[in-house]
């Protein structure tokens, strides 16, 4: 265990990290000490260059003093640790994989090694902050009647401790861990839970799957209960065997590309891109010099760089719906469907975003092509389909494409939300197979970027129906909020509950029988004039 004391002062934000320590599972509760390498799974090799997979959890402090123990650090250290043991993988150390052509081990592709007492661990790092959690942060009552809030009151960066976790710049790897959690004490007794992890180990989905772990084990040890059997799952061979064809032949199947090339997917090449590129990406728009005399393939599309102006300040904010909105907005996108068509109720809300952002930017009268990038899930879409409770990165970006008029002129959310759920049910689990055998025989995976952001792009994430406000860590009362920790960048778009759930059985959870938060960033003019779009609240009535 390491222990320092370090003070981060900004402004009004003052915060100390106190220890910083790794966390191994118990030997015996993998493998007996017998270190492993696992190969990472085709899709978890093409978010390498992904921000990190992270949520704050706010915590007030509990109502009733016997509840003072729940928001402990030596106990939340004690209940994080025996979690680990059912987490052994994440303890071990990511690393690349050799690379050689002549046995099909193909470059990019990363490993990681388990299993022994040399691991990195899980980073545990505690801090306190002298501020209380109010100034920062409006309740969740306020902020729900309000109907959004700008986030300028919670500067995040500055209440988190910096962390370095392995191969998140792809080339620092050796001795670092890649999970890192952050236990911060606030002055009114409130306490914050930050996790962030490599996202080429865990999506949003396994994030809140080992959070929903670790909030169980939690309040085993705190009501001195039996502990909670825990099965997550890591094999990432259950992603590569929904490949179809045969992955270790030198080139794909014709017939299996021209499925997986006919999916709504851009394919953004990196390599082919460094003519406007901003200097700090710039290296990745360089071949490794390994492939240096290798045959790399033709170049993709080119990365839209005039489209992102990084100089331009960009603007975070939470607007929340009602269950009333939600149901207002799918009766508007369903009412125009041609006959057996069927939208869902997260259709008919992402489009009428996609409509504010577009009418945001000035892009009414825009005969050009404008960008919804869809993160799309491959768990349920598998044959047979992965549980929730399986780790790793199981997802790709698509995009649903219109011009700049037809997104922000429509009188109805009916095409936009027909686009949007076109390209989800494109991806059938034959299609899956054949994109799965095209992205095993990359050159190298990371060199395609299936999104993009900036003026024509909008991406987006949904963790709905993971309940993140459904974890309180014995306190007895949901979280003040869950932060997703997305990167501030123009055009990043994330949807989430903005409430817990209020039914009793899990099997009756509807997300949108509850307040929805629709987390946008956005550059700052745009997201002022899409707060002040007289249609951001068409749906109230």
């Amino acid at each position: 265990m390491m222990s320092r004391q370090t003070t981060l002062g900004s402004g009004d934000i003052s915060l100390k990290e106190i220890s910083r320590e790794t966390l191994l599972p118990e030997i015996s509760s993998h493998s007996r000490g017998v270190a492993k390498t696992v190969p990472l799974s085709i899709l978890d090799n093409t978010v390498v260059r992904y921000a990190l997979t992270g949520a704050v959890w706010y915590l007030d402090k509990p109502a009733v003093e016997d509840g003072a123990e729940a928001l402990s650090p030596a106990i939340l250290t004690r209940s994080l640790r025996a979690t680990a043991n059912s987490y052994a993988a994440w303890a071990g150390q990511l690393h690349w994989m050799p690379y050689d052509p002549s046995v099909t081990l193909r470059h990019g592709r990363v490993g990681i090694t388990y299993g022994s007492t040399a691991d990195p661990g899980i980073e545990l790092i505690v801090a306190a902050s002298s501020q209380t959690i109010s100034p920062l942060l409006p309740s969740r009552e306020q902020r729900l009647s309000d109907g959004f809030w700008d986030t300028a009151s919670l500067p995040s960066e500055k209440l988190l401790c910096p962390v370095r976790l392995a191969l998140h710049n792809t080339n620092e790897w050796a001795g670092r861990p890649s999970v890192s959690v952050q236990l911060t004490t606030f002055a009114c007794g409130g306490l914050s839970i930050a996790v962030r992890i490599t996202h080429v180990l865990a999506d949003a989905t396994a994030l809140l799957w080992f959070i929903r772990d670790w909030n169980a084990v939690h309040r085993a040890l705190l009501f001195n209960q039996p502990l909670p059997h825990l099965s997550p799952i890591f094999d990432p061979r259950l992603i590569d065997k929904a490949a179809a064809g045969n992955l270790d032949t030198s080139a794909p199947d014709p017939g299996l590309l021209k499925i997986s090339r006919s999916l709504p997917q851009h394919r953004y090449d990196w390599w082919a891109s460094a003519d406007g590129c901003p200097p700090p990406m710039l290296p990745q728009t360089r071949p490794p010099p390994e492939l240096e005399g290798a045959d790399l393939g033709p170049p993709g599309e080119l990365l839209p760089w005039h489209e992102w102006d990084l100089s331009l300040p960009v603007g975070h904010c939470l607007i929340y719906f009602t269950p009333k909105e939600i149901e207002n907005m799918w009766q508007d996108a369903s009412s125009q469907q041609p006959p057996g068509v069927r939208v869902s109720r997260l259709d008919a809300l992402l489009a009428f975003v996609w409509k504010l952002v577009v009418r945001a930017r000035g892009l009414e009268h825009d005969k050009e092509l404008v960008n919804m990038v869809l993160t799309v899930g491959f768990r349920p879409r598998l044959s047979p389909p992965l549980p929730n409770s399986f780790l790793g990165s199981c997802i790709t970006n698509a995009s649903a494409a219109l011009t700049g008029e037809e997104v922000a002129s429509s009188t109805t959310l009916s095409p936009l939300a027909s686009a949007i759920r076109a390209v989800n049910a494109s991806f059938t689990p034959t299609a899956i197979g054949a994109l799965l055998h095209d992205l095993a025989h990359e050159v190298n995976p990371q060199r395609t970027w299936r999104a993009f952001v900036g003026r024509r792009h909008t991406l987006v994430t949904s963790w709905l129906t993971n309940d993140p406000y459904g974890i309180d860590f014995g306190t007895g009362t949901a979280p003040r909020l869950v932060e997703a920790l997305m990167p501030n960048i123009d055009g990043c778009v994330h949807v989430m509950e903005g409430a817990p759930s209020t039914s009793g059985s899990e099997a009756q959870w509807r997300w949108y029988d509850r307040p929805v938060c629709v987390s946008l960033h956005v550059e700052k003019e745009a997201l002022r004039r899409l707060l002040e779009d007289p249609e951001l609240r068409k749906y109230q009535g």
